[in-house]
């Protein structure tokens, strides 16, 4: 009976917070932020938890609150990032856990089965991020086109990719999330892509969670069974004219910078990140600068990668 109760009253939790409740907590920590005391829109800078993905969440929000980040960011992508379960974890328990690690927020969240037109369980695995964030306070669930199958046209693909957005997003409308459509598949590495993705429907909650190395590299790690390969598409993209022609598409930014496919601190690499910083500055972007790496790094040499790149990013936005 009391195991009833538990199911219950979280089940009740994720369906309001897709109600008053969801739109409450989306507006608290939306994808602007303004700060109460001076009603100046603030400047969120935060880490993504996936640099530690081999150690549990708490090891990773504890080495990024001692590094100084004030938000941070994860993933339900286990067993690559299996820091957060969708289905099984109680948002208001990791909402509380995140507090309690000093946090003022978390800025995104990667969906299970996440690669929308590659996966038949995309929209299952989205929809039900997206309810879990919404309770959990989270503005924004992220997720890529995936690799095309075989032999499928890029009309058909691209068609596929608008049927399936049309249930996300109508869910992502009702718990006012947004759905940030990261440059990691087949269309999402290029301008034109990302511009066709857009296309595919009128949904103010549909934008981008820009990469800065996904697109410098045309490359994105796909994942499978905790390991994972880069999957080429195309020719190099420069990462400053991508952005410049979807900035105002954008609802949060991965920073991340890599010599080759290596990940790297920021400032360290061959990003052109000084130029994606002046395209959002002139764009008048307010969502976050979320850092990313792929996490596969000893947890020490992770924990100076990220202790160097707020300080590079904080001087970089200053």
């Amino acid at each position: 009976m009391m195991a009833s109760t538990r199911v219950m009253t979280r089940r009740q939790a994720l369906l309001a917070a897709c109600g008053v409740g969801g739109l409450a907590l989306t507006r608290a920590h939306g994808a602007e932020a303004t700060s109460e005391r001076t009603g100046k829109k603030e400047v969120r800078i935060g880490c993504g938890t996936v640099t530690f993905r081999k150690l549990s969440l708490d090891d990773a929000l504890q080495r990024i609150a001692r590094a100084g980040y004030e938000y941070c960011e994860t993933q339900a992508t286990g067993p690559w990032c299996p820091h957060v379960d969708a289905w099984k974890d109680d948002p208001e328990k990791f909402k509380r856990r995140v507090q309690d690690y000093g946090f003022k927020g978390v800025t995104g969240l990667w969906s299970p089965h996440g690669a929308i037109i590659a996966n038949p369980k995309s929209v299952e695995g989205i929809t039900q991020a997206i309810r879990w964030a919404a309770a959990a306070g989270i503005p924004v669930v992220h997720a890529g086109d995936g690799k095309k199958p075989e032999g499928m046209s890029d009309d058909d693909a691209l068609k596929l990719m608008r049927g399936r957005l049309a249930e996300i997003l109508e869910v992502a409308e009702k718990c006012r999330v947004y759905l940030g459509i990261e440059p990691h598949g087949s269309f999402s590495l290029t301008t034109e892509g990302l511009r066709r993705i857009m296309g595919l429907s009128s949904s103010p909650w549909l934008g981008i969670n820009y990469d800065t190395a996904n697109v410098h590299r045309v490359t994105y790690a796909e994942k499978a069974e905790g390991a994972y390969a880069f999957q080429p598409y195309g020719e190099r993209q420069d990462e400053v004219a991508t952005l410049a022609a979807v900035a105002d598409r954008v609802v949060h930014l991965h920073l991340k910078d890599v010599v080759g496919a290596k990940c790297v601190a920021l400032g360290e690499g061959g990003v052109n990140l000084a130029g994606c910083l002046d395209v959002l500055r002139q764009r008048h972007y307010a969502g976050a600068f979320s850092l990313e790496t792929e996490g596969d790094m000893d947890p020490q040499l992770g924990q100076q990668m990220i202790e160097r790149s707020r300080a590079w990013l904080v001087k970089a936005l200053a």
